[in-house]
Formats: structure tokens, C-alpha cells, sequence
């Protein structure tokens, strides 16, 4: 597949999508916007800072996003990962979540920290990300496994036009059991409220505490970039351009509306390396591609900009097995921390909302494993699975086997035993 660059309506959508990936890579290495490094850092120390600027972000986009829909900007019910759908495959969302959610521990980064971590000159993270790619292309793109995943998968489900509903967003489920207001009205008002809850409660995760500026930016920049990218490619413009680089002899792949994701680009960009046609660059490639060049002049402008390699095997086994699990888990969920986590998020999809959870409770068991591993390495695995089950409040907190011991390595004591 081939197009000429005569095809100036999709080359105007793809510098749109450099723009789009520029900032984003700005400010995410600007602030240290990350999504691991949101759960990371409430998990191990506390520090709900970067949550708060996930939260934010995820408000912003949600208001942002239903403001512009209800004014008939664009509509999201028909996107290129169509985040809406009827069908329901909620085991595929919770399961893929899970898995990119233990991947982006093992690789020391979600895929924003990823990309922000390549533009700054980590070879660490451009080898993860490789192994991101041929993950998913494996999954995307050979047969059998590409069945597996849509069918097998995908068998747990529930189909909401059955119940006469028709698309799976929270506004549409209200307005299908509520038989009052119109299902514009819902939309708009579950967003809008949803939007609400999300800032109150990051402004309690702190006991009401300022948030840091940094912080701030990034929250407010990201959830307006992840907007930019659905008004870019959802307006009447971007449509208008689609439509008109879709009438050439040999129409461009990727085109529909759609916001940024990482895990697709990363096997897309597999694709053209193998055949460099012209055809094969997508929107999300070049999206990604000004993440990494934004989180480079970042680098440089401040002389961060600096060369780095594996120290031992062990890391390298670790982001290796950190950027599969990354790319089959995003493959799975179809949208990784940015993918569902933001762009789904922000349509208020329920599978949006069940693989963010999914990738926020993999990341939290990755990482209380591995701190108990290190603290307490002479304790069984089923002390660890007692300490888990009373982290997340599944058993008492009295059962839990570390909680009067102080990390000296000693099998603890508690219900475990």
C-alpha cells in the first residue's frame, strides 16, 4: 500500500498530529507526568501528587470533551476505537488492564514515561518499547493470535443492545433506565458531574493541600492535549480532510476519529519498517513521534539529555517481560494507560473505566510485591498473598503479617502462619 504525498488533505492530519504529540511530550517530561509514577509514588511513599495530576487530567478531558460534544463539535459514538461500543467484553478490559498495569512497573514507566524516557536518550526504554511493538503486532496482526484475543477473549460479554441500549458510555445507561431528559442531557450531566467528583477528590487525596504547580500544568496540559486530539480528528475540518485524503487511488490506514495511544503506534511503526510505504504512517504514529521529539528538546533545553544503557540482566529481563505484558495488555484492553486511560476515559465508556481500574490494581500488586520481596525476603509467598488480600482491604487489617514488623528480613508473624 502506497500514497503520494500529493495527498496534501492527510499530510495536513498528520502535522496536526505532530502538534498534538509535541506538547504532550512537553509537558509530560516538564511536570513528570506519568502514570506508574502516579501509583508509585501514592503506593510506596505516600505522595498522591502525580495522582492528583492524573485525576485532573482525566477531569479536564471528560468536561472538556462532553462540553465540545453537546455543542455538536464532533461525536465520539463513531471513533476509530470505538471506546463506545454496544458490545461489552468486560473480562477483555479488566484482564488487559491487569496486564498493563504489571508491565508498566516491570518496565519503570507507563508508555508516556516510555516515550519521555526515549526522547531523553534512555536505551532502556526504546528497547521496552520495541518490545511493545512486536507484541502487539503479534496480536494485532498474526491470524490465529489476533482470534484469539477478539474471540476467545472476548467471549465473556454482554451485548447492551439487548436491553435496547446503544452504546455502553455512562450517560447512554442513565438515560436508558431513567426515562426522563434526553440522552444529550444525561451525557452532558454525568460528565460534568463525574468531572466534579474527580476534582473534589483529588483535592482530598492531600487533606486539601495546594497542589504543586508542576502538578497543576500537567493535569490540566494533558487533559487538554487528549481533547486537541478528538477535536483535531473529530471536527468538522479534520472529518472534512479525512474524507478527501480517503478519495485517493490508495487511501491512507488509520484514518477516523480517535485521540492518542501508544501501544498500536508502537506495532504500526513495525509495519512500516518492514514495507516503507507512505500509506502505513498513521495519525497515532506521528502523535508518538512528537511525544519523543517533545520530551527531547525538553531534555535539551534543560541539558538532561543523556545516553543510558542496561546495567545488569536482571533489568533487562525486567523490561523485557515489562514491555510484553505493556504490549499484550494493551492489545487486550485496546488502549493502554493513555488509550483507555485518558482518550476512553474521557468518553466516559464503562470498558474505559474497568481497564483504568484493571491498570491501576496491576500496577498497586506489582509493586507491593516487589517492596515485600525487598523489605521481607526471607517471608513466604503466602505472606504476601495475606499482606495484598489486607492492603486492599479484602481481610482484616489485624492479618496482616507485616504490619507490626520492622523490615529486617525475618518471616513475620500474623495470619499467614
Amino acid at each position: 500500500m502506497s500514497i503520494e504525498f500529493t495527498n496534501t488533505p492527510w499530510l495536513l492530519i498528520l502535522a496536526g498530529a505532530a502538534g498534538i504529540g509535541l506538547p504532550f511530550g512537553l509537558i509530560a517530561a516538564a511536570t513528570r507526568y506519568c502514570n506508574m509514577g502516579a501509583v508509585s509514588d501514592w503506593v510506596l511513599t505516600g505522595d498522591p501528587g502525580r495522582m492528583r495530576a492524573w485525576l485532573l487530567s482525566i477531569a479536564v478531558a471528560v468536561a472538556a470533551v462532553a462540553l465540545l460534544e453537546a455543542g455538536g463539535v464532533f461525536d465520539l459514538d463513531q471513533t476509530r476505537v470505538n471506546y463506545r461500543a454496544a458490545e461489552f467484553p468486560w473480562l477483555r478490559y479488566l484482564l488487559g488492564g491487569v496486564l498493563f498495569g504489571m508491565g508498566m512497573v516491570l518496565a519503570g514507566g507507563c508508555t508516556t514515561k516510555t516515550l519521555v524516557n526515549i526522547g531523553q536518550g534512555d536505551m532502556k526504554s526504546l528497547w521496552a518499547y520495541v518490545v511493545v511493538g512486536l507484541t502487539a503486532a503479534v496480536l494485532l496482526y498474526w491470524p490465529e493470535a489476533r482470534w484469539f484475543v477478539d474471540q476467545t477473549l472476548a467471549w465473556p460479554h454482554f451485548n447492551f443492545e439487548a436491553v435496547s441500549i446503544g452504546h455502553q458510555d455512562i450517560g447512554t445507561l442513565i438515560a436508558g433506565i431513567v426515562p426522563a431528559g434526553t440522552l444529550e442531557h444525561w451525557r452532558l450531566g454525568t460528565a460534568l458531574a463525574v468531572s466534579t467528583g474527580l476534582v473534589v477528590w483529588l483535592w482530598r487525596l492531600d487533606g486539601g493541600r495546594q497542589m504543586r504547580r508542576a502538578d497543576v500544568i500537567g493535569g490540566l496540559g494533558i487533559g487538554l492535549v487528549i481533547t486537541a486530539g478528538w477535536l483535531w480528528t473529530g471536527s468538522p475540518t479534520g472529518q472534512h480532510l479525512m474524507g478527501e485524503a480517503a478519495l485517493a487511488f490508495d487511501p491512507p490506514m488509520g484514518t477516523g476519529t480517535q485521540s492518542l495511544s501508544f501501544v498500536a503506534p508502537a506495532a504500526e511503526v513495525l509495519r512500516l519498517a518492514e514495507d516503507p510505504a507512505i500509506g502505513l504512517v498513521t495519525f497515532g504514529i506521528v502523535a508518538m513521534l512528537g511525544v519523543i521529539v517533545g520530551a527531547g528538546v525538553w531534555a535539551v533545553m534543560r541539558g538532561h539529555f543523556r545516553l543510558q544503557g542496561f546495567r545488569a540482566w536482571t533489568q533487562f529481563v525486567s523490561y523485557s517481560v515489562g514491555g510484553l505484558l505493556m504490549g499484550a495488555g494493551g492489545i487486550i484492553a485496546m488502549g493502554c494507560s493513555v488509550g483507555q486511560g485518558l482518550s476512553g476515559s474521557s468518553t466516559l465508556a464503562l470498558g474505559s473505566l474497568i481497564a483504568l481500574g484493571g491498570i491501576v490494581l496491576g500496577a498497586f500488586v506489582t509493586l507491593k510485591i516487589m517492596l515485600y520481596r525487598a523489605l521481607y525476603p526471607e517471608s513466604r509467598r503466602r505472606s504476601f498473598v495475606c499482606a495484598l488480600m489486607a492492603d486492599m482491604r479484602l481481610i482484616p487489617r489485624r492479618c496482616h503479617p507485616f504490619r507490626d514488623e520492622a523490615p529486617s528480613g525475618a518471616p513475620p508473624n500474623g495470619c499467614s502462619r
